[in-house]
């Protein structure tokens, strides 16, 4: 991981550690989410940022091993 210093305005800062508590994470994980939320949200303006969260934890849950394929028999 590389460290690297920005100055961030103490609203942001405040609302970042407010969003850190909620969601159970440190301030720097909590940042990088946001980020990498944010960056994608840009990348991809037709999609909700509901929609990017859960397209991310999908992804953890198909890396961690956690989904199947579908079965359209069951149906």
């Amino acid at each position: 991981m590389i460290r690297k210093t920005v100055a961030i305005d103490k609203e942001l800062v405040r609302d970042l550690d407010v969003f850190a508590r909620k969601e159970h994470r440190d301030f720097s994980s909590a940042m990088r989410y946001a980020l990498r939320i944010g960056l994608l949200a840009i990348e991809n303006p037709e999609l909700t940022v509901q929609e990017i969260k859960d397209i991310l934890e999908a992804k953890v849950d198909y890396e961690m091993g956690n989904v199947s394929e579908l079965n359209l028999k069951d149906f």
